[in-house]
């Protein structure tokens, strides 16, 4: 049982980190870039061989992703140059990434979220011209206690209208619910043959405190597969990762607003649950997971924020303007700082986590 849980999980976060490494990989070997060692996992090799370019492909210990090392790192996370001993400045111009030119090093940094992107599409794309395009139906699942239940919503319930838009299918209510963030969302439902009109608040008043609702709590009843050719597959595949990948980048900048509750970010645990629940539901609903969390992964790291990919992205930018590289302490200081707010929203997310399984009750239990 354990390890039915626990396969699918180093599989999805394997499958997804790889993909984004070597993203770098590729593109900073066609910029000429000495890549030293490509380990799948991480902690004691297991094994490795040397490819004719000099990269060392390592199987390591531990399976949890892995990482690509490129001439001149001082570690994994690529922040710092070290020139190697028996090297000089002129190895480290024509090998290290740290001295190629801004342009190139964007483009470096961008390979690893566009690998996730590439990927994902490829993924969905199969998924479609398998199982066809997932149409969702306008009839709801409620779930208790949320919003939507307290509004009156039942499991069952038709939606015909949402802001007095017609609903034709559950992601167009998906759109209006989005729409309605902070505000008030009028549903229009038909249950049996009677149609109702609700109006839902779609933020919460506590103590002359106005906080923004993003989560209604339904999801649709039934969602059948659309059988459809190569072009719609195509399209649909990249409309999919879009989607996904803009709604990661909106809700991180919702949160760091304040517009959108921290409670959202879910940490390691949530992964593990998704991967689980997913594998449990069959081979091509896990597949479709791997492609969410990877376009997620690669919207994330394209957020503008040092240590991240979109950090590196926007110093090359300011460099390749400025005519030269920016102070390096500067730099030292701001990747600090980009550290402490990554680290900072993955304890957030472990918290909820954490509060969202019930673990501090749990130990409680063990001290009655």
């Amino acid at each position: 049982m354990f390890l039915g849980s626990v396969l699918p999980f180093v599989i999805l976060l394997g499958v997804v980190v790889i993909v984004h490494e070597l993203g770098h990989l590729i593109i900073a070997r066609a910029n000429g870039v000495f890549c030293e060692v490509f380990s799948v996992g991480y902690g004691p090799r297991i094994c490795e061989w040397t490819d004719r370019r000099g990269t060392k492909w390592r199987l390591s210990l531990l399976p949890l992703g892995g990482y690509v090392r490129m001439f001149g790192d001082a570690d994994m996370s690529s922040i710092k140059e070290v020139v190697p001993i028996g090297y000089t400045d002129r190895d480290m111009d024509m090998m290290s990434a740290h001295r190629k030119k801004p342009w190139q090093r964007l483009l470096i940094s961008i390979g690893g979220p566009a690998a996730n992107f590439v990927f994902s599409i490829v993924v969905l794309f199969a998924v479609a011209l398998i199982n066809g395009v997932p149409r969702y139906s306008t009839a709801i699942t409620v779930v208790g206690e949320s919003v939507a239940y307290s509004a009156g919503l039942r499991s069952g319930d038709q939606v015909v209208t949402a802001n007095t838009e017609k609903i034709n299918d559950f992601r167009e209510l998906r759109e209006q619910i989005v729409k309605s963030h902070g505000d008030v969302l009028k549903i229009g439902i038909k249950r049996g043959e009677a149609i109702h009109n609700i109006s839902i608040d779609m933020f919460e008043k506590k103590e002359n405190k106005v906080t923004p609702i993003s989560i209604l709590g339904v999801s649709p009843k039934e969602i059948v597969y659309e059988k459809v050719g190569l072009w719609k597959a195509f399209k649909e595949s990249i409309s999919t990762t879009y989607t996904i990948a803009v709604g990661n980048i909106s809700a991180i900048f919702k949160i760091i607003t304040g517009s959108m509750s921290a409670k959202n970010i879910g940490g390691i645990i949530s992964i593990f649950k998704v991967s689980s629940d997913s594998a449990s539901a069959g081979f091509l609903s896990f597949i479709f997971i791997i492609a969410m969390i990877s376009t997620t992964l690669g919207a994330i790291n394209l957020l503008p924020v040092p240590v991240l990919d979109g950090g590196a992205v926007v110093i090359a930018m300011i460099e390749q303007v400025i005519g030269q590289p920016l102070n390096k302490r500067f730099v030292d200081v701001i990747f600090s700082i980009g550290l402490v707010a990554v680290v900072g929203l993955m304890v957030i997310g472990m918290w909820n986590d954490l509060m969202n399984c019930k673990a501090f009750d749990l130990l409680k239990s063990y001290f009655r």
